[in-house]
């Protein structure tokens, strides 16, 4: 046995390489966020000569605030809508698929969507956008949701196959359910583990991302998220690495509380989602 554990020793190193690669570019942005902008471009691994909170405070003078809430605002309704409607369509669907060819064809039209590069429909989706006169949150909400169905509904009906028995429907039906009061009370909350995947992974995607926003909300600033927020400090002579670095740090703290709070069930619900 010690010696098997011995020729894995490769392995664990690959592994602490791997931790490190990690672990030390967030050290660098929490140390570089306590200092200076000249002394971050001065010595950029090095500790501060002096902690200061001075970048914070720019954060606050120039409106981190209300950006911080239009990305909570975003994060917050585009998930909510995600996890509501998508496992009430996946359901119906991983009932339906093998009795009803319709069902079976809807699944595989929603699902097509994973494979539709970005790029594609970039310039098409900014107009319609600006036609419908939706360059706003609202219009981005569902830019969000409808961009979240082909994974989203793929991952569900995996789950809801591999895990949920259609015995449950029959015996709620017995027991005099509804198709809603069954749905409601007994399916859904059978999908914990996979509620608490999607939410991370379309968290993280909703609070982290650019381009729509950019795309989006480029008309007023008073909509823009809080990366948008962010690349304000980036200018093509000169970047202020120090208000960048504590906004950063901002930007990391929600989604890797929502992290450590589902941790627990994304494992699971991935690995039971993906195959049957």
């Amino acid at each position: 046995m010690s010696n098997k554990k011995q020729s894995n020793w490769w392995v664990y190193l690959i592994l602490f390489a791997g931790i490190m690669l990690m672990i030390i570019p967030l050290i660098v942005t929490i140390v570089s966020s306590f200092k200076p902008t000249a002394e971050i471009t001065g010595n950029f691994f090095g500790l501060p000569k002096e902690f200061t909170l001075d970048n914070y405070q720019r954060l606050f003078q120039d409106g981190i605030s209300q950006y911080f809430f239009n990305s909570s605002l975003l994060t917050v309704v585009g998930v909510g809508l995600i996890v509501v409607i998508v496992p009430m369509a996946a359901f119906s669907i991983a009932r339906h698929m093998k009795r009803s060819k319709a069902f079976a064809i809807m699944y595989i039209f929603l699902i097509i969507g994973i494979f539709v590069p970005f790029q594609v429909i970039m310039l098409p989706m900014t107009k319609l956008m600006s036609v419908l006169d939706l360059n706003n949150h609202v219009g981005l909400i569902l830019l969000y949701l409808a961009y979240a169905i082909p994974q989203t509904l793929f991952l569900y009906v995996g789950y809801i196959k591999a895990i949920v028995p259609e015995d449950m429907d029959e015996a709620a039906a017995i027991d005099g359910c509804d198709k809603f009061t069954m749905y409601w009370k007994i399916i859904f909350p059978l999908l914990k583990p996979m509620h608490a995947t999607v939410l991370i992974i379309n968290a993280l995607w909703i609070w982290n991302d650019f381009l729509l926003p950019l795309l989006v909300l480029n008309k007023d600033q008073n909509l823009w998220t809080l990366p948008l927020f962010q690349y304000n400090y980036q200018g093509m002579y000169f970047s202020d690495y120090g208000p960048s670095f504590a906004s950063y740090v901002v930007g990391i703290i929600p989604i890797l509380i929502v992290y450590l709070i589902f941790q627990k069930n994304i494992i699971s619900g991935m690995t039971s989602g993906a195959v049957k």
